[in-house]
């Protein structure tokens, strides 16, 4: 009785396993997981890289078993879902070089030949060596295994109202819903993919060792020498040291430097054999040599300042000196860059980081205007003398000023030389006011041009003010008189009420009807400020000219403070014309005839 108890049970047993062995979908081609490395798989010490990794299922439709028609019918029309990857979970490993800092990606379902590209970020450590690396990616995912089991229920009817548009009509739709629950079985599949990445030695790499500066003013000129270091592994052949400025800079490169090692100085080869045909066009700064030298560079360098120093190996240096034109006047700290160009190991163009390193620049020179004197008057020339003070120590000055109209500046510069900050000086300008300037202030300009290395520049302008005095002016004195018809000597008396002495002046006489002279000037000489001076002129009078005053124009003519002709305005000069005296004779007669004209009258009341 046991035994046959034992039977039925082994048989049931075996029974099982055939039908759950038999149950389980058989196809030829399941669902996997592959991986590569898609771009640059290239990796330098020190650095974060991005590494690009495609991910596809490479599972192809061929023939599938099914258990029995009701897997055969669940799975038709669904068949993608057999050859599908399901929760794929990815994971990439470093080494004690490579770091990775991605953490594992999933991918929920991964359809065959529907690639997916992940990116991992990989942190290459300064100690790595060179050389060819195996990175492992972890792949762990699901496949389909069999239709465990499938319930359907009845189609259940789902009414839906639906408003016609445009009317109050309302309609009730009944739709009908399968629903059915199922479960599916899947089996896990976890295994490691080596994926393949090289650490390259590092290429030219800049370091700077070293940077001087000189004459970094504003406003100015000034030069920078940067002393640079190659701390990469690679050589940066027929290299040029490229200077990139901030805004408000040019730079030019000075000349052709040579290459040293830290050890021993290196020799350039001017060989035109040892240089590349692809390299840049030197500034028109670079001196004769660079005929010897490569004859193009890449479009992207032309305008930028490039300064040749040949073969650069690991662990040497180079030095560079740069001109630099300073456009900006604020003072402070400035960022410039510096970066090689070269060719590397295989003839291609290649350039570095730029390394920024500061430049402090002093603010621009300026100077304080500390008085304006002039003595120029309407319709003369005078002098304008400016006393200012510089706020630097500057070399080859000169004075500018500038004026408009009714003022002309004769004399528009005036050279100091050098000069020292906070010491003051004085410019001297010759000032002309035409005839239609006014006795008030006219506004002018100063500035101040100095010597920046080999260039010269400008400070910003300060307004200043010239002021223009009255024209000079006289007064004329007495009223001389002269009988009409006759010839005689007439004096004025002539005083300077100008603000400067006038020299070799002469007084002129507009001599009009009734008069006339055969010498209408006056000598007068030198008269100072308030001085006075007799004038004398020789007229001659018409006879009918009639018994009245008379006023001549009289204008004087100088030499002014700068030693210059004169003319002063028209003054009046009055000259009184009197009737002519009878001669003797006739008056003796008169009084004769008087007397006897007395005794008749007399004798007359007598008789």
């Amino acid at each position: 009785m046991g035994r046959c108890i034992l039977t039925v049970f082994v048989i049931a047993t075996l029974t099982i396993l055939l039908i759950n062995t038999a149950s389980a979908l058989t196809y030829e081609d399941k669902p996997n997981v592959t991986a590569y490395i898609v771009g640059l798989n290239h990796l330098t010490r020190g650095d974060y890289k991005t590494i690009n990794v495609v991910v596809y299922n490479p599972a192809e439709r061929k023939k599938v078993d099914y258990f029995d028609e009701e897997e055969s019918i669940f799975f038709s029309g669904r068949e993608d879902m057999i050859f599908t990857a399901y929760n794929v979970e990815l994971k990439l490993e470093g080494n004690e070089y490579i770091e990775v800092k991605t953490p594992e990606q999933k991918i929920p379902a991964l359809p065959p030949f529907k690639p997916v590209n992940l990116q991992f970020i990989v942190k290459v450590k300064d100690n790595a060596k060179a050389g060819k690396y195996e990175l492992k990616l972890k792949v762990k995912f699901d496949r389909i295994k069999d239709l465990a089991y499938i319930d359907t229920f009845p189609p259940q009817v789902v009414p839906v109202q639906k408003v016609v548009s445009g009317t109050n009509e309302t309609i009730t739709e009944k739709y009908q819903i399968l629903t059915e629950t199922y479960k599916i079985r899947y089996e896990e599949e976890s295994f490691e993919i080596p994926l393949t990445v090289y650490i390259e030695e590092k290429s030219l790499r800049l370091e700077i060792v070293n940077v001087s500066t000189e004459n970094m003013v504003g406003k100015g000129k000034g030069k920078i020498t940067i002393v640079v270091k190659n701390v990469g592994e690679k050589v940066g052949k027929n290299a040029y040291l490229v200077l990139e400025t901030p805004s408000g800079f040019t730079a030019s490169a000075l000349s052709v430097s040579q290459a040293s090692m830290s050890a021993a100085p290196m020799q350039m080869s001017m060989q035109p054999s040892a240089m590349p045909s692809a390299m840049p066009t030197m500034p028109s700064a670079m001196p004769s040599m660079r005929s010897a030298m490569p004859s193009t560079m890449p479009s992207a360098q032309i305008s930028q300042p490039a300064y040749y120093i040949g073969d650069l190996k690991p662990g040497e240096t180079a030095k560079a000196t740069f001109y630099i034109k300073i456009n900006v006047k604020d003072e402070g700290n400035y960022t410039f860059k510096v970066k090689a160009v070269y060719l590397n190991e295989f003839g291609q163009i290649e350039e570095s980081s730029s390394v920024p390193f500061g430049v402090y620049v002093a603010k621009a020179p300026d100077f304080e205007v500390k008085s304006v004197k002039g003595r120029v008057f309407v319709n003369s020339k005078g002098t304008v003398k400016v006393t200012l003070i510089p706020t630097a120590d500057l070399k080859d000055v000169s004075v500018y000023l500038t004026a408009n109209p009714p003022l002309s500046v004769l004399s528009t510069e005036y050279y100091l030389g050098d000069v020292k900050a906070g010491k003051e000086y004085t410019a001297v300008f010759k000032v002309q006011a035409s005839d239609e300037a006014k006795p008030v202030k006219y506004p002018a300009e100063i500035k101040m041009k100095y010597r920046s290395m080999d260039e010269y520049f400008y400070t910003d302008p300060k307004s200043v003010e010239i002021k223009v005095n009255p024209k000079m002016k006289f007064e004329v004195y007495g009223t001389p008189k002269i009988e009409a018809g006759k010839e005689g000597i007439v004096e004025w008396t002539i005083k300077n009420v100008g603000n400067f002495t006038i020299r070799e002046a002469t007084a002129r006489l507009t001599i009009t009807d009734p008069f006339s002279s055969s010498d209408d000037t006056a000598y007068i000489g030198t008269l100072k400020p308030g001085q006075t001076t007799v004038i004398k002129f020789k007229l001659s009078v018409d006879a009918d000219a009639t018994p009245k005053k008379y006023g001549l124009n009289l204008e004087v003519k100088y030499k002014d403070l700068e030693g210059e002709w004169a003319i002063s305005e028209p003054t009046k000069a009055v000259i009184e014309v009197v009737p002519p005296k009878p001669p003797y004779g006739a008056i003796a007669l008169v009084v004769v005839i008087a007397i006897v004209a007395v005794a008749y009258y007399l004798r007359r009341r007598g008789g």
